[in-house]
């Protein structure tokens, strides 16, 4: 007996608008590390001796004052400059980039391969993973590849961010992609109205009374996208267990003093 084919899905990609994609757009970090200078003994030009860093001060360096898990994506000479190595072709990237939203993203450049490279000893593997997430002091590490399955991906973000928050971001990404829908009909009318609105002070000139009418619903969309962006930026809000514990033993330690 011969198995029915499987369904295919034919459904288009969805496009996302402009404040969609600015909110879904990744924001990189670029750390660089300084190292002492030391003088010479054949004259006195002082020059810096580049050396790979402890782990423990490599990732110290690389989070920098920054208290959120690190997600740190390591550069390579094929996917160079881009956000391919978190990306598939065909397959929904969206939640990706939602849960990045609570973590510190980091790129490091093609020669952290280079055993002399400050950042070299940040990868826990014999052949440097590509991106790994972990802990803002390296702890909880979780080596990933670019072949990753998207599943295994977000399972590895969600751990580090359960180990890292208090409370669990599904609610909160499931709000957001609601509220992302929400700006792709608020921009499409936004550009429809601005169309109508560009073409009557073209035809009419701007003293034309049609005018008014558009502004109001112009404004009136910017208003709501606002609206928006800030119900985003409540929904991103988890509090950090390690800025949760500073602040009890500092305050531990204003009791002590009374």
């Amino acid at each position: 007996m011969s198995s029915s084919p499987q369904p295919t899905s034919n459904a288009a990609p969805v496009v996302r608008g402009a404040t969609a994609k600015a909110i879904l757009k990744l924001t990189w970090d670029y750390p660089v590390y300084q190292p002492e200078t030391k003088e010479v003994t054949e004259g006195s030009t002082a020059r810096s001796v580049q050396r790979a860093l402890s782990r423990e001060e490599a990732m110290k360096a690389i989070a920098g004052n920054d208290p959120r898990p690190l997600l740190v994506l390591r550069e390579c000479k094929v996917c160079n400059g881009t956000d391919d190595a978190l990306l598939k072709g065909g397959v929904d990237n969206e939640k990706t980039f939602l849960l990045a939203r609570w973590f510190h993203c980091v790129k490091l450049p093609v020669d952290v391969m280079e055993e002399d490279h400050p950042f070299h000893n940040a990868f826990t593997l014999e052949q440097p993973e590509h991106l790994f997430v972990c802990s803002a002091d390296g702890s909880n590490h979780d080596p990933l590849e670019s072949d990753t399955s998207r599943v295994k991906l977000w399972e590895s973000m969600k751990g580090v961010i359960a180990k890292e928050y208090k409370g669990k971001p599904d609610s909160s990404v499931k709000k957001i992609a609601k509220i992302i829908d929400k700006m792709d009909v608020i921009d499409e009318r936004y550009l429809d109205l601005k169309a109508s609105h560009d073409a009557i002070l073209e035809k009419d000139g701007p003293d034309s009374r049609k005018l008014a009418k558009f502004v109001k619903e112009i404004n009136k969309c910017e208003s709501e996208r606002l609206e928006l962006s800030q119900e985003i930026e409540k929904a991103t809000q988890l509090e950090l267990k390690r800025q949760a514990n500073a602040k009890e033993i500092a305050d531990a330690a204003k009791k002590n003093e009374l």
